[in-house]
């Protein structure tokens, strides 16, 4: 069958009501029951087990769109189900959340890039930045360029032949989370997996503005390598180095280290911080999901 998303003709209303009224509950679980059967219609990871094919389905009911289609673009990954990074652009694209599609931009010198392995040297420089006009505005708001040289869990082939449609994914997916989280709340693609033993590792993860705010009013950590240069550097050098080294974190201990310091030096430009925080959190994302 088709893999290409498509829309139910159902209005918003009638989608609220599938889903939180006890009639439209059980219609749905009955719709599960034969999702379950199905054999070529179905992915593997799902035919035969109708509770999961009710959660696909209502996630798909939440979004308007068909839920075997939306079951086709889901894969189990350590055991827990993800969603593919093409159906996320798909729905932020289709919500009422933007206007239009989304615009990429690239940089680097992809013409002399050739995929294949991991490699931080051969992929230097190379990134994209993502944009969309949000609903109501007129003007494109930007995302930060994501490079790939810090992309490190990257758990589909497809980053091996095509690589700039995986880091546009993925920047898409970064994008949505910082502008639209509503939209695709609760889901996640297999280049971001949270894995269930997270919230054992790391139950207070500093994530939100004030958990890195208290972050920063921490007593100092005094590491001669911290502080050396730091008068002299500007807020764009210190962003630059700050960037640098938490691609380089060996584990989120270092990293928070890193970003408490350069929080403290451009405490007094906003901009700067704000692109710094984007970073620390997007690296934090792929430490925690590494570990």
């Amino acid at each position: 069958m088709s893999t290409e998303i498509t829309h139910f003709t159902q209005g918003e209303a009638d989608t609220k009501a599938a889903i939180f009224s006890p009639s439209g509950l059980q219609k749905l679980q009955a719709f599960a029951e034969v999702m379950a059967q199905g054999k070529t219609t179905v992915p593997a990871h799902l035919a035969g087990k109708p509770a999961d094919c009710l959660a696909v389905a209502l996630q798909a009911a939440q979004w308007g769109m068909n839920p075997f289609a939306v079951a086709q673009k889901t894969h189990l990954v350590n055991g827990t189900l993800g969603y593919e990074a093409q159906l996320v652009n798909a729905v932020v694209t289709s919500s009422t959340a933007v206007q239009g599609r989304f615009k990429y931009e690239y940089g680097g010198n992809w013409e002399n890039f050739r995929p294949g392995p991991a490699n931080a040297a051969n992929e230097k420089d190379l990134c994209v930045r993502v944009g969309a006009v949000l609903r109501g505005e007129t003007e494109i708001t930007w995302g930060e360029p994501l490079y790939m040289e810090f992309v490190t869990t990257r758990n589909s082939p497809l980053w091996k032949t095509a690589p700039k449609q995986q880091l546009a994914y993925l920047a898409v997916k970064y994008w949505a989370r910082l502008y639209c989280p509503d939209v695709i709340l609760g889901v996640y693609t297999p280049d971001e997996f949270e894995q269930k033993e997270r919230a054992e590792r790391d139950v207070t993860p500093a994530r939100t503005r004030q958990d890195l705010n208290n972050l920063i009013n921490q007593k100092p950590v005094t590491d001669e390598r911290e502080v050396k240069q730091s008068v002299e550097r500007t807020p764009d050098e210190l962003l630059a180095a700050f960037t640098e080294a938490a691609g380089k974190a060996a584990d989120t201990t270092e990293l928070d280290r890193l970003y408490k310091y350069a929080a403290k030096q451009l405490s007094n430009d906003t901009e700067k911080l704000d692109l710094a925080t984007d970073r620390y959190s997007i690296r934090r994302d792929e430490l925690t999901e590494a570990a």
